[in-house]
């Protein structure tokens, strides 16, 4: 994918907008390489392969790491003098909302290793699998969104609400998961409460990239302005 960051510099020539927006380029790197493992997760969540799934966890929560350390540096930028006032505050929200989606990611897969010998419906995996590939592609939407808004394309808004379809189809998933465990009278509580929890999770990486999209279309707008 080609960016074309530069449409969004204020001053063409200046250093520190230009080391700025690679780091935006690093920040939604990162993001996007979180798919492969965490794709990889729902391959071992069918499996019930545990194991595989402790080791993918410590490769998410490096890589949630490394955005955040990412997300400092835009921050000292920015602070440092980095683009116009608004411009600025307005970027500092959106790595902040950024960072919340490999948050969701990291927080969603640290809590599937608790359902490890947990009395699981089937369905309610072969709902997680399809959250996971949901978030993964709402992910995707949110690289191509970034792209437009720095480039300036035409096709922002399209992308953006591609991406709020796929949190919509989160919120549909995750409400299918409660209607299956709450009428599931073989589970016990605490694998009910884990179930949701889970489901809960999922959800929120597509409200996370709903609320960068928010961002997006404020600093499109001011962008225009």
């Amino acid at each position: 994918m080609k960016f074309k960051w530069l449409r969004i510099l204020p001053i063409f020539g200046r250093d520190m907008e230009k080391e700025t927006v690679e780091l935006f380029k690093a920040m939604i790197s990162e993001i996007l390489s979180v798919r492969q493992p965490f794709n990889e997760v729902g391959k071992a969540l069918k499996k019930g392969d545990f194991k595989k799934i402790k080791q993918l966890a410590l490769v998410i929560n490096e890589k949630e790491h490394n955005c955040d350390k990412i997300r400092r540096e835009i921050s000292q930028k920015m602070y440092s003098g980095a683009f116009m006032p608004v411009m600025r505050t307005r970027l500092y929200d959106l790595t902040d909302t950024m960072d919340s989606v490999i948050d969701g990611v990291q927080d969603a897969v640290d809590r599937m290793i608790y359902l490890e010998k947990k009395r699981i419906n089937p369905k309610v995996v072969y709902l997680y699998l399809t959250m996971i590939d949901e978030s993964c592609t709402g992910i995707t939407h949110l690289s191509v969104i970034i792209d437009n808004l720095f480039s300036g394309s035409h096709d922002l808004m399209t992308n953006v609400k591609k991406a709020n379809i796929s949190e919509h189809n989160l919120d549909l998933l995750k409400r299918d998961v409660l209607n299956i465990v709450m009428f599931d009278r073989k589970m016990d509580c605490t694998s009910v409460w884990l179930s949701v929890n889970v489901a809960t999770l999922l959800s929120e990486i597509g409200d996370s990239v709903e609320k960068c999209c928010d961002d997006v279309a404020i600093l499109r707008l001011l962008r225009q302005a």
